[in-house]
């Protein structure tokens, strides 16, 4: 008996091993037995019954889609579409508007597959147009049905929808009738004789039984759809739903019952059937889906019989795996014994356990482990922001692995949570044109001291620096349920504070989203990202919360083409101060759109202005800058709206200063044409600064301003010298009436051409005629 038990204390391990086994398939057998038979079972019978639960409602709301979406569609057809209203309210129809009309239908029926036919009833012609593309008659058209249904004018007493069984029958073949299961809805208009223009629309039962139960299993869901009036507006071919005292039963209690929706077991034709039900209150329909119950459990006894035999089969390839994975685990353990024997200075080693041997083996390691214990925390620095940089771009690895590495570099626990912010240098670029990337760096250097500074004494932190301009700020918030947002801003307000009065610079701050574990840093950082990019908006050494931002309500962007086209035009005027006020529009205008959007606007605005600058004047090697791309980078360079509606406003001064160096040239060319034009079509009444601006394709405001410049005179006084000068010369030369002579120079209005005239000359025409007259007599 003491060597047995000899034996047992030294091969403790290999006991342990065989004796885990056993325990481990005794366990493992009764659980799985308990969930094989009971947990499972129930599980999938509770899932099964909320699948029908799903079925029905995901049928209510296919069929509530499809029916209002094709009624709505059509009703802008009827209401809209001039081919329909004229095939409703027209007299008159040629056999190219009759095909025309019914080709037209035929399309809208072809878009819509539920649709099965179109019909179009005027009663001026007394015509029916048709998708079926034949030409006929009210009184021989081939669904007498639908014709009787108008005709006795009650039609909207049985609701918007309304299922029928039409018999189709065409004049060709009076004996052939086919009949289709239909639901229709009709739009009309009332005639002062009692008869209503109408457009039909029908809808197939059949196609949509089918869409409504498209992907339900052939076979196990059957559904019909019944009005509050107990009327069955569609139901599929079959036994099972055919008008029966069972079928009726069932009817009447879903109608009875108050519930919106629920279900209930019934028998039908000898079998179980679980019915579901919704009632839609929009189309005053109830939805009812019966599925085979034995079918629907039949699953859950296939798959118990499987799981038995599963397990029968578990439990022989554990006997068998048991004894091989013992000698795979024990072999090597075995021969590591073996190993360390040489290393245990005890003379008792044979009365050792396993255990004990390896020990007291591994015992002898310990002082090594502590020898290197400080190089490992000389590293720990570098390895700690290579962990947070990693967590921070979401490339870290498993979540054990993370959990141990937190541990290791005391950076908190798995279940901590965490906020991410950001601290995002302003004019950065600037910065980097006055100092180094030394300088930079110290600057950043004393940010990250300021930071941890203010911040360790409330929380744990950490900073990465993980952007050029940036700072990635950690906050370590713990486990706590309380608000910690406003207790941050105000760390962070500090923060800049103290940047600002030491440094004699500004930040901007932002706050991301708390990340629950530490895998969601990627996602707070995202989100403190998203918010700095608002500096655009909140300007410079602002603090900005991405939750604060994304519960503001934005304008739905919609461009400002017009104020643009405004601008363009101002640009081109060089009318600065008028650009001033609509730029101001322009940039409040896109205030209230998202980041992203105003970029957008931005950026076309920036395109339009350079294609309209280059359109305006050509750029020579000084002004390459003007170029797209580089005055994009210009523009996103600046961190505020201000700062780039005032670089906008110097870029169009610039622009219109480039265009007037270029144009002075041209200007005065322009202005030598349009006086020689004056001086050759003076006698035009209709003579006018706009005929000029139009005649040179520039505006009126340009041609006052340079002709003015050019000539140190207005075009008005140009084209009154003409005319004067002419119509002076015309009363001493001939006997023609000052009134006359007044057309002759370019006045229509007579009277008017008194008034100038004696206005420019200082006495009337008669009596300037008069006075020169008698000077030439004197003269003679």
């Amino acid at each position: 008996m003491s060597m047995i038990m000899a034996f047992i204390r030294k091969k403790n391990m290999l006991f342990k091993i065989i004796l885990s086994y056993v325990l481990v398939g005794i366990l493992f057998i009764t659980g799985f037995s308990y969930v094989i038979f009971f947990k499972v079972s129930n599980d999938l019978t509770k899932e099964i019954n909320e699948t029908s639960s799903r079925m029905i409602e995901q049928s209510y709301n296919t069929a509530d889609i499809l029916l209002t979406s094709t009624y709505n569609y059509y009703s802008q057809l009827f209401f809209n579409n001039e081919y329909v209203i004229s095939a409703l309210n027209g007299k008159d129809f040629t056999t190219n508007d009759t095909y025309s009309i019914n080709n037209l239908l035929n399309e809208f029926k072809q878009a819509n597959p539920l649709v099965s036919s179109i019909y179009i009833y005027n009663y001026n012609r007394r015509h029916v147009f048709s998708s079926v593309m034949t030409f006929s008659t009210i009184d021989n058209f081939f669904d007498k049905g639908m014709t009787e249904m108008l005709e006795q004018n009650n039609i909207y007493e049985q609701g918007i929808f309304i299922p029928r069984k039409a018999d189709i029958s065409f004049s060709d073949s009076p004996d052939t009738v086919k009949s289709q299961n239909l639901i229709s809805f009709v739009f009309s208009n009332l005639r002062a004789d009692g008869k209503r223009d109408s457009m039909v629309v029908n809808l197939d039962q059949d196609v949509l039984q089918e869409l409504v139960m498209k992907g339900s299993g052939e076979g196990t869901y059957k559904m019909m759809i019944v009005n509050d009036q107990g009327l069955i507006i569609s139901r599929p071919e079959g036994t099972i739903m055919q008008d029966d005292d069972s079928l009726k039963s069932i009817m009447k209690s879903i109608l009875e019952n108050k519930k919106k929706q629920g279900s209930l077991m019934a028998e039908l034709n000898d079998k179980t059937y679980m019915v579901s039900y919704v009632k839609a209150d929009r189309l005053g329909w109830n939805f009812i889906i019966l599925a085979d119950h034995d079918k629907l459990l039949g699953k859950v006894s296939t798959l118990q019989s499987f799981i038995l035999r599963m397990t029968l089969l578990c439990l022989a390839i554990i006997a068998i795996t048991s004894a091989f994975f013992t000698k795979i685990i024990y072999v090597p353990i075995y021969h590591l014994i073996k190993r360390t024997l040489p290393t245990t200075e005890s003379k008792d080693k044979p009365l050792l356990n396993e255990y004990d041997l390896l020990n007291k083996s591994f015992s002898l390691l310990e002082n090594k482990v502590n020898t290197l214990q400080s190089d490992i925390n000389q590293s720990v620095s570098a390895r700690k922001q290579s962990l947070l940089r990693s967590l921070l771009q979401g490339t870290i690895g498993k979540a054990a692995d993370v959990e141990q590495a937190l541990n290791k570099l005391e950076l908190g626990l798995q279940s901590d949570q965490y906020v991410v912010c950001l601290l995002k240098m302003d004019s950065f670029h600037e910065m980097s044109e006055k100092y180094d990337m030394v300088d930079i760096s110290l600057l950043k250097f004393a940010i990250e001291n300021i930071s941890r500074e203010i911040a360790s004494s409330r929380y744990k932190m950490e900073i990465v620096e993980d952007g050029i301009d940036s700072l990635d700020l950690i906050f370590n918030i713990g486990t706590g349920d309380e608000a910690h947002e406003s207790k941050i801003k105000v760390t962070l307000a500090e923060i800049q504070k103290s940047v600002e009065k030491f440094l004699k610079i500004t930040v901007t701050a932002s706050i991301g989203p708390i990340a629950n574990k530490v895998e969601h840093l990627k996602l707070s950082r995202q989100g403190a990202l998203q918010a700095v990019h608002f500096r655009l908006v909140y300007g410079t050494n602002s603090l900005i919360s991405y939750e604060e931002i994304i519960s503001e309500e934005t304008k739905e962007y919609q461009y400002p083409i017009a104020l643009e086209k405004q601008m363009m035009n101002s640009l081109k005027a060089g009318e600065l101060e008028q650009l001033q006020e609509l730029s101001t529009e322009f940039f409040a205008g896109i205030h209230p759109f998202k980041y992203d959007e105003i970029i957008l606007s931005l950026m076309q605005l920036l395109v339009m202005t350079i294609r309209t600058a280059e359109g305006m004047s050509s750029f020579d090697r000084e002004n390459s800058d003007l170029e797209i791309h580089t005055s994009q980078q210009q523009l996103l360079r600046l961190d505020t709206l201000g700062q780039i509606e005032t670089w906008y406003l110097l870029l169009c001064e610039r622009i219109v200063l480039i265009r007037d160096r270029n144009s002075r040239s041209k200007n005065s060319k322009t202005v030598e044409t349009l006086v020689e034009y004056i001086r050759e079509q003076y006698t035009d009444p209709n003579l006018s600064v706009d005929m000029l601006s139009q005649i040179i394709g520039t505006s009126a405001s340009y041609v006052r301003k340079h002709v003015k410049e050019e000539t140190g005179r207005s075009v008005a006084e140009h084209i009154a010298e003409h005319r004067f000068r002419k119509a002076q010369e015309l009363l001493i030369h001939t006997d023609h009436p000052a009134r006359k002579i007044g057309e002759m120079v370019g006045f229509e209005n007579t009277n008017y051409f008194y008034v100038l005239f004696k206005k420019h000359v200082g006495m009337t025409p008669d009596h300037y005629r008069r006075e020169n007259k008698l000077e030439n007599m004197k003269t003679d």
